[in-house]
């Protein structure tokens, strides 16, 4: 998981998603390139973000969200996943979502997670790592005048 201290590195590979893969995101690099590092480090502070190394160079990141209430904090969402070119096809997608569900295991029963249509390398890792899809939000995001939907996917975990 990152710490604090990583923020500065979170911060650039977090950019990087959002101006590389605008479509995949809910978030635009517009708004969060103004935000001070002190927004990423609490970022990191509050959330869970798992970040995967290469040749000691952070080349992924994913985060880890559970849910608030009586009702739904057995849910948790897999979010903001993001693998620079280079790491690609190296197993570091996979690592994250085996840390996350590592994670996961044994305080949520329900993981859920969205995929914009047409990230179909994304969706078969998931699928591969055992998430399903349960439902599609048409016309979830809007990119430069051009819609995309979500596909959402879930998998259920042990001893939630």
């Amino acid at each position: 998981m990152l710490t604090s201290a990583e923020a500065a590195t979170y911060r650039d590979i977090r950019l990087e998603g959002l101006q590389q893969s605008p479509e995949a995101f809910s978030s635009t690099f517009e708004r969060e390139s103004v935000m001070p590092l002190a927004w990423f480090e609490e970022r990191l502070t509050k959330g869970n973000v798992f970040g995967a190394f290469m040749s000691g160079k952070l080349h992924g990141v994913a985060g880890y969200w559970r849910q608030e209430g009586a009702k739904i904090c057995h849910k948790a969402t897999l979010w903001g996943m993001y693998v620079r070119p280079a790491g690609r096809n190296a197993g570091l997608g996979r690592r994250l979502i085996e840390a996350i569900v590592d994670h996961a295991s044994g305080r949520v029963e329900l993981l859920q997670l969205s995929v914009a249509s047409g990230n179909d390398a994304a969706r078969r890792l998931y699928q591969k790592m055992g998430f399903s899809e349960y439902g599609r939000e048409m016309k979830a995001l809007k990119q430069d005048g051009r819609y995309f939907d979500e596909i959402l996917m879930m998998r259920f975990l042990a001893n939630g």
